[in-house]
């Protein structure tokens, strides 16, 4: 899918919306793109594991769907779809998460620096007061393709906040109205057996003439 891949593009680029270049910082007090790789596949791979590896520098995931290869990464984007007790099997939601050792608040990145003849560094990146809380858990990661220190300061930052602030997963049972949703995608879970606040229902009939529908439940529009 290459129009995935273009609008992926001009986010890893940090383009405004007229294409003109913008960037993050590079830590030496210019501009960067966002994601960028350098990188030499010098032995043997499959195909479908290198494209896996290079999306992996912009945070994203490749996954076959509609009879084509389609890419998704981690941009901001707005929800698709809302899922309610209503709509799941048996109205249950089941969360999980993370165990605390695999909530990681120090990171250490490998990467190769461009600005040093490519010398091999590690960038350090740690939340204090997490630290502080709770101990210390460290992760090392290799920078696959990653020359700049900046990057690698933005992929560890990114871990360190997925890994405490993301640390909850949910599963649940729903109909036809996941065909509406792909891998990437961002949901709404209203949930009232953890929020104790139901403001949602199904609609029970429509009214053409009367420009109504019915619900099972009151609507509260202020509280949406």
């Amino acid at each position: 899918n290459k129009w995935q891949l273009y609008k992926i593009g001009r986010f890893c680029d940090a383009v405004d919306e007229n294409g003109y270049f913008e960037g993050v910082t590079d830590g030496r007090g210019g501009k960067e793109p966002r994601f960028s790789s350098n990188i030499v596949f010098n032995k043997g791979q499959k195909i479908f594991d290198a494209i896996t590896t290079i999306a992996a520098l912009f945070r994203g995931r490749v996954f076959f769907g509609n009879s084509e290869i389609n890419f998704v990464d981690d941009r901001p984007r707005a929800a698709v779809n809302i899922f309610t007790n209503e709509s799941v099997k048996d109205g249950l939601f089941f969360y999980s998460n993370n165990r605390r050792d695999e909530q990681y608040n120090c990171i250490e990145v490998g990467f190769r620096d461009r600005f040093d003849n490519f010398v091999p560094k590690v960038e350090v990146v740690e939340d204090e007061d997490n630290i502080k809380e709770k101990g210390i858990f460290k992760k090392k990661i290799e920078g696959v393709g990653i020359t700049s220190r900046a990057m690698a300061r933005r992929l560890a930052q990114h871990q360190i906040f997925s890994k405490i602030k993301e640390n909850q997963m949910v599963a649940f049972t729903a109909g036809l109205e996941t065909l509406l949703c792909q891998p990437g995608d961002l949901v709404f879970i209203e949930d009232e057996l953890k929020t104790n606040l139901a403001n949602f229902g199904k609609v029970l009939a429509v009214d053409l003439s009367a420009e109504t529908i019915r619900v099972s439940n009151t609507f509260v529009d202020a509280k949406m």
